[in-house]
């Protein structure tokens, strides 16, 4: 729900929030963005196309290859999404200050078991037969 807000108040539809929240650790391919976004390789270059444009994302040339074509965040929409994400990171490692090591762990032990159910689930609703 956050990362939804946070892209309504960007004009972000949900494929370039997925996108642009992948960029957040740094420049990837174009064939990243394009699994990060649930997109098909020429649906993402498009996506990618209008997120240039708009000044969101520019292409870097990698450095060791001048073939390869690497995606990274403008530093303008780097600064947008700090703004709006740091406050959730100062809050959440407050919340997370409050507890022993020993209950930081079992917490740790279960949102990592938690997500992996999740996308164990995720796995078996898309094997399904559709609607």
């Amino acid at each position: 729900a956050f990362d939804e807000a946070m892209g309504n108040k960007l004009g972000l539809i949900v494929a370039e929030r997925r996108c642009v929240i992948a960029l957040m650790s740094g420049p990837k391919a174009a064939g990243s963005l394009a699994q990060a976004s649930g997109l098909t390789p020429a649906a993402a270059t498009s996506m990618i196309d209008r997120l240039e444009t708009r000044g969101f994302v520019e292409r870097q040339r990698d450095v060791s290859d001048r073939r390869k074509v690497f995606v990274a965040l403008t530093k303008p929409a780097a600064d947008a999404l700090g703004a709006f994400y740091a406050p959730l990171h100062a809050q959440t490692a407050n919340l997370l200050a409050g507890f022993e090591n020993a209950e930081r762990d079992a917490i740790a032990r279960f949102l990592a078991s938690a997500f992996k159910v999740h996308e164990e689930q995720t796995t078996r609703l898309a094997a399904e037969p559709g609607n």
